[in-house]
């Protein structure tokens, strides 16, 4: 696992380490572009939902918008992450940005002419889903190669707390918005950041990944299906790897689907309006910033894998707390909860992606990213069959039979992964040997990467 050097703060949590990478420009730039995405992303996710419950008040058709997302990931993530591994990912992100706006800009404006259906949300959705899974195998490589190998869990981390700064005011934002002006100036709202976006992108040169290489030759680029069969192969074959991915999975899969049920579970069960969905989403933002802030201070720390263990317990326990705590305490008890699973949550996927990214070949970063963002894609997809259930035998039922299936998975993975679980990692001064070699994509770690003042 690559940390700091030693000698500098050891296992000690340090949020100012965590924050140097903002030293370099190209990394700032990249972060800003970042912000402004993810905050409409934020807001598309409660409008998208909302929007999707106040055309049918059905579950299963919150669900199946939710799929729709998330079924493109599923198919087009690998082939998204070879395309980042052969071309610049500057340029693809940039693309993938502008095609969001589209599709954002044509939803607002078919909710403003009235006719808007769902059927066009659905196909919104696979566009959407398309074009994100091409460009987000890009982008976090491309935040890690611009501050140089030895930051590259800060740089993650700190991405991700941007994501996570964004759920605090997306959400209200968005709850706020369509509860006084309505879904087509929410979506317009959305529209706009993604123009934000798109015009700091354009701030940051092309040929950062060329530059980052130092001048050695790039990966060879052969056929795209052969390239991510060699990505599949290689993480199949890194025990560290397989692990992590599986990891993602049970927190996709089981875990964070709970958002889709939200809309629904708060007005029918709560019965509580709209402003109070956005309002629970930014509580639980909260905690997911607590969580992203505190993860990127643990660049060197050395039990990694515990807490992303205790992470998907607390998982389970707040989705269990989500429906037996909102019965008492009613809406003060699905905040309560929301925090709980905000942190939890947050943590694991934090902790997983860094150290993903921290075990993988930089040769394989896009491929290695665009197979993790497949755990991803399964939470979308499990939103539809969760929907289903939900309307079968209510919200409060699913919440207690997911929380049930994360504690009895943390469960399997502490008795079968014991000693990777509750040991401990070792940091490096010098880059990972991998497969007989000294990895070639990257800055050198005694070379400032490309962007720096």
């Amino acid at each position: 696992m690559r940390g700091g050097p030693p000698g500098r703060s050891g296992n000690k949590p340090s949020l100012r380490e965590a924050t140097a990478v903002f030293h370099y420009r190209h990394y700032r730039f990249l972060w800003v572009s970042s912000a402004f995405s993810f905050t409409g992303m934020q807001m598309q996710q409660i409008s998208r939902a909302l929007l999707a419950w106040h055309l049918t008040g059905s579950y299963g058709a919150v669900g199946a918008v939710s799929l729709s997302f998330g079924l493109p990931m599923l198919l087009f993530a690998l082939i998204g992450g070879s395309l980042a591994d052969r071309f610049e990912k500057r340029n693809l992100t940039l693309m993938t940005q502008s095609a969001t706006l589209a599709v954002t800009a044509a939803t607002a404006a078919m909710i403003f002419t009235d006719t808007i259906t769902i059927q066009f949300l659905i196909a919104a959705g696979l566009v959407q889903g398309t074009f994100f899974a091409m460009g987000m195998p890009a982008r976090t490589p491309l935040m890690a190669e611009v501050v140089g190998p030895n930051n590259v869990m800060a740089a993650i981390a700190m991405s991700n707390a941007a994501m996570n700064a964004t759920r605090l005011v997306g959400p209200a934002i968005a709850g706020v918005i369509i509860g006084t002006l309505g879904f087509g100036a929410v979506y317009s709202v959305q529209a706009t950041f993604y123009v934000f976006s798109i015009a700091t992108l354009l701030l940051v040169p092309t040929g950062l990944s060329r530059a980052a290489r130092n001048g050695r030759e790039g990966p060879v680029r052969g056929n795209m299906f052969v390239e991510i069969g060699k990505g599949l192969r290689y993480v199949w074959g890194d025990r560290k790897l397989r692990l992590l991915i599986s990891m993602m999975f049970i927190m996709s899969f089981f875990a964070m689907p709970y958002i889709v049920l939200l809309p629904g579970f708060i007005q029918e069960d709560l019965g509580r309006g709209e402003s109070a969905f956005g309002l629970l989403q930014s509580i639980s933002g909260a905690g997911a910033l607590l969580a992203s802030l505190s993860v990127a201070t643990l660049t060197t720390f050395d039990r990694k894998p515990l807490l992303q263990w205790f992470a998907g317990l607390l998982g389970g326990v707040g989705l269990f707390a989500l429906a037996l705590a909102s019965i008492p305490l009613a809406f003060v008890g699905a905040v309560i909860a929301v925090v709980m699973l905000g942190i939890a949550t947050t943590a694991y996927q934090t902790l997983n992606n860094t150290m993903v990214m921290d075990a993988a070949n930089p040769e394989y970063y896009g491929r290695v990213m665009s197979i993790n963002m497949l755990t991803f894609s399964v939470m979308p997809v499990m939103s539809f069959p969760l929907g289903a259930i939900a309307d079968a035998i209510g919200a409060r039922e699913t919440f207690m039979i997911q929380g049930a299936i994360v504690l009895a998975m943390m469960a399997f993975v502490a008795l079968v992964n014991g000693r990777y679980t509750f040991g401990r990692t070792h940091t490096h001064a010098e880059p990972e040997i991998v497969d007989g070699r000294i990895p070639t994509v990257g800055a050198p770690r005694s070379a400032a990467p490309s962007g720096g003042d």
